[in-house]
């Protein structure tokens, strides 16, 4: 790339035709523009303006972004058309957004060019933003964007968006909830488990004893369920039947609390197939918490995973602004 400073005033079309402007002249000659003839008469009524003049293998600032756009892209990520050096990437479904940090700092790291993204564990809805790019210059080294394109494809994806699946759900309840308490509850798991394209199978309110839990966990095996809520287990009471029936249905108890505030009595089991998520009271549906920060990556996996739960506290002060974070229900 070569700069050059031209007297406006004085310019003629062979100044002017096919270099890139580096800022704006009023609003139809914007930073970026590669001149042409005709804009003489614009550039004319400046004094000093500069330009670049590109040099081979040089690459303007809307095909570098467009060619790190398409780097960025993986399935049910749609890339728009660059706008003033920048391109973004929308979801096209829903889904949960994974971020490799270390590609996004290699390729921050080459210069002349910035990748930024959602923060990593974000569920998003249909239309959403989920990764964002921008060319600095106005051109930049065709060799640079090579870098960056190669580091997509040996170290990416940088950004993975992954599809729920339409888990079978059991849910227990082992609450006495009063008629409008039950409707508010009913209503809370319809609509969270209906965000995901969850199959509800059930939802049981029965006695907090021993034989009640066993026989609600052991229809939730007949059932075929592939996701197990539960609500009103203590979990600091040890003995409570969800967990001790839970062991005897062939069951483990993988995380007991979470590290995140509020919902840190959040717990996670598995029992056989099933995924177990269980949370102290039936007010926990109803409500944004930490519930709502794991089943993202309960209904992306199909899985329980205590990794997927532990690695929330990185962020897991919730009441301190991280709302944003939450599913987008509506």
């Amino acid at each position: 790339m070569k700069a050059i400073r031209l007297n406006g005033k004085a310019a003629t079309e062979a100044d002017i035709k096919g270099r890139v402007l580096v800022h704006d002249l009023g609003p139809e000659l914007r930073k970026g523009s590669i001149l042409r003839a005709g804009d003489l008469p614009r550039v004319q009524q400046t004094g000093e303006i500069h330009v670049i003049e590109l040099e081979p293998g040089d690459v303007h600032e809307d095909e570098a972004a467009a060619r790190l756009a398409a780097a960025l892209t993986v399935p049910g990520l749609e890339a728009k058309p660059p706008v003033q050096s920048q391109s973004r990437l929308i979801a096209r479904r829903r889904g949960l957004v994974r971020v490799r940090g270390e590609v996004v700092d290699a390729i921050n790291g080459l210069g002349y060019m910035s990748v930024f993204t959602l923060m990593d564990g974000q569920a998003v809805a249909e239309g959403e933003e989920v990764i964002g790019c921008k060319v600095t210059p106005v051109a930049v080294p065709g060799a640079l964007i090579e870098q960056a394109e190669r580091l997509c494809r040996e170290k990416g994806p940088v950004v993975e968006l992954l599809p729920f699946l339409p888990l079978k759900t059991f849910v227990v309840a082992t609450e006495r909830l009063k008629p409008r308490a039950r409707d508010l509850f009913r209503a809370a798991v319809t609509a969270k488990l209906g965000w995901y394209g969850a199959e509800l199978l059930a939802v049981r309110e029965v006695a907090r004893t021993g034989d009640a839990v066993a026989a609600a966990y052991q229809e939730a095996i007949d059932s075929g369920a592939d996701l197990v809520l539960f609500a009103g287990a203590s979990a600091i009471d040890p003995l409570d039947p969800a967990y001790a029936e839970l062991t005897h249905a062939g069951g483990d108890l993988l995380q007991l609390g979470a590290p995140m505030h509020p919902g840190s009595m959040l717990w996670l089991g598995r029992l056989r197939q099933a995924a177990v998520v269980g949370v102290a009271s039936c007010a926990g549906f109803g409500r944004n918490s930490s519930l709502d920060l794991l089943l993202p990556f309960v209904f992306a996996y199909g899985r329980a995973d205590a990794g997927d739960l532990l690695r929330l506290g990185h962020g897991g002060l919730i009441e301190a602004g991280a709302g944003r974070r939450f599913p987008p229900y509506s």
